[in-house]
């Protein structure tokens, strides 16, 4: 895959997101996953999009589907969560070649709060909100998969750690960080 269709499909992706924010159907996001590393650490090849979003009060998960199938001609996939799964609803497209995966906030409170502290940075040339680091390294730390804890790793180099401690606190995260990272 070129770096042109990527950043082209990266760019399609948020120009969708905005319109969104402009139509008042989610009230706000943040860029988590693989590209939101590289605002933060050195980027690391990746194959989706991952953005959690904040649905506006006028909206269920089902009408910002049916938004994004009518308005933007998305075909829409729906993965069915894991029993124990803390993220209950998420929905992948494709813009170009790039998957992008979107995760509603409602009932993880990690996500909304991670959402509340993201800061806009420029990636790929576009003006985007980015999870901080602390977010990322306890986002990364739910799903747990070798390239997280890597990513994890890595991050755990800018991150202010006495706030990923705070943060795991709150969330009930701090015995898993502990067990998995080995402080």
């Amino acid at each position: 895959m070129q770096i042109t269709e990527i950043v082209n499909s990266f760019t399609k992706t948020i120009n969708i997101i905005n319109s969104l924010l402009e139509k008042d159907v989610i009230k706000d996001y943040a860029l988590i996953g693989g590209l939101a590393l590289s605002a933060w650490i050195k980027p690391r090849t990746t194959q989706d999009i991952d953005i959690i979003v904040l649905i506006s009060e006028d909206y269920k998960w089902k009408d910002f589907i049916d938004i994004l199938k009518k308005n933007y001609r998305k075909q829409v996939f729906k993965p069915k969560p894991a029993r124990d799964a803390t993220i209950k609803e998420m929905i992948s497209f494709t813009v170009g070649p790039i998957e992008v995966d979107l995760i509603n906030t409602q009932e993880f409170p990690l996500a909304t709060d991670c959402i509340k502290n993201a800061i806009p940075v420029t990636v790929f040339k576009q003006k985007v909100k980015v999870a901080t680091p602390e977010y990322l390294i306890l986002l990364k730390l739910i799903s747990g998969s070798e390239q997280d804890i890597i990513d994890i790793k890595n991050l755990l180099k800018v991150a202010n750690k006495s706030q990923v401690k705070k943060i795991a606190r709150k969330y009930l995260l701090e015995p898993k960080l502990k067990e998995r990272l080995s402080w």
